[in-house]
């Protein structure tokens, strides 16, 4: 399967599978070694079998991507997006840090990540899986509702989703605080931690409101007294057109 959706993404799809399904596994040697037998494929003659080998050449740095993608447990669509997002760099960043793909690649969450990231071999403990956890559990809680949450909940939820103890998870609150991924910040008493994203959102809305609410009104000052008998009429008025046209209506003949 890994040969196939690798190759399917270089190569016409039709003749793709034409060639996987004279080579088999070989294709890839097939096309590098033995170039000139890809002629004994129906419909594939010297320019075709020239435009596919020289492709299959320039593609070279693609193929390893995706290769490597594949084996790490990674989907086709994934593994197109992950390539488009980091290009020739997709292997480095993967390797030295998987959990970027849950913050810079959309549809790519931290679960997805972290199957990654085991795949890869990275411990339960490792800080780069202990820090992404803190934004994990932040986004699950906003998935509830919340914008925020208070540091004594959030350790305690971290700690469940992702197997680790609360020494490491508060070492890697601090840095993720220090990198500003996440803000502190208090609601009353309480000590919050929130997504830096998010919180900045929260605090244009509260600022664009409070602009709002200090400018000056498009129309002057509304006299209640008169609005409300004016409105009460108008209403009455719109009814009785209201009526006069359903009369109209039922007055006239049906036809059969």
């Amino acid at each position: 399967m890994g040969v196939w959706t690798v190759f399917h993404l270089l190569v016409c799809p039709v003749y793709a599978k034409k060639l996987v399904r004279a080579f088999g596994e070989k294709v890839f040697d097939t096309i590098e070694a033995e170039p000139e037998r890809l002629r004994e494929v129906t419909g594939i003659g010297l320019v075709r079998a020239k435009r596919i080998t020289d492709a299959w050449a320039e593609q070279k740095i693609i193929r390893e991507i995706m290769v490597f993608l594949h084996s790490n447990g990674v989907g086709t669509a994934r593994a197109v997006r992950i390539y488009k997002t980091y290009g020739a760099d997709a292997v480095q960043v993967m390797t030295e840090n998987p959990y970027r793909l849950a913050r810079d690649i959309r549809g790519i969450g931290f679960k997805t990540a972290d199957a990654i990231a085991m795949k890869l071999g990275v411990e339960k403990t490792a800080m780069i899986r202990v820090r992404a956890g803190i934004s994990y559990a932040l986004t699950e809680a906003m998935d509830d509702g919340h914008c925020g949450l208070p540091t004594t909940d959030l350790v305690p939820l971290a700690e469940e989703l992702l197997e680790v103890g609360a020494g490491p998870i508060r070492t890697a609150l601090d840095l993720e605080l220090a990198d500003g991924n996440v803000v502190a910040d208090s609601l009353g008493e309480t000590d919050c931690i929130f997504l830096a994203s998010l919180y900045r959102a929260e605090q244009a809305i509260a600022e664009r409101l409070l602009a709002l609410s200090r400018a000056k009104l498009p129309w002057n000052s509304i006299d209640a007294d008169k609005a409300l008998p004016w409105i009460e009429h108008r209403s009455a008025s719109n009814w009785r057109q209201a009526r006069k046209r359903l009369s109209v209506l039922h007055s006239l003949p049906r036809s059969s």
